[in-house]
């Protein structure tokens, strides 16, 4: 079988899109425990609305993991907004230089369309926050795929 169709019709039968980010941030001022929690709730609900808004008919998960440089994790799970983001807090102190890992799972939204909704929000929300922030690998899930699937580009 075409290893490109193959992997389309993965895309076919779970339709699901899939997006991930590792990236460096850097805060100023620092943030508590309390802003942080805010911060990533604030991050997941955008990227989620605006995967709704370009055509998402289901969440399937957005997640994110902040790890400051001076040890403790952060973790943010949304899975229903009637929930809301669940947080998982074991921060020791402040945060001003962290990797930031998120993770966002949409159905009814391909893969390009995940990644552009999630970059557009990223931006958005770090910029209101006044977060810097650098790239260190676009997980971006085709490629992910082809790979996976030995696909030859």
């Amino acid at each position: 079988m075409d290893e490109e169709l193959h992997l389309e019709m993965h895309r076919m039968a779970d339709e699901l899109g899939k997006f991930s980010i590792h990236m460096k941030v850097h805060m100023r001022p620092p943030m508590d425990s309390e802003q942080a929690g805010e911060f990533l709730d604030h991050l997941l609900v955008q990227i989620t609305e605006e995967c709704m808004r370009d055509g998402a008919d289901l969440i399937g998960h957005v997640k994110a993991f902040l790890e400051p440089s001076i040890g403790g994790t952060l973790g943010a799970s949304l899975v229903d907004f009637k929930i809301g983001t669940q947080l998982s807090n074991g921060l020791t102190g402040p945060v001003s230089e962290a990797d930031l890992t998120v993770h966002v799972i949409m159905h009814g939204l391909w893969d390009p369309d995940v990644r552009h909704a999630s970059m557009e929000m990223i931006e958005k929300v770090m910029a209101e926050k006044g977060v810097k922030f650098e790239v260190l690998k676009d997980y971006y899930e085709t490629e992910k795929s082809i790979s996976h699937h030995n696909v030859k580009s």
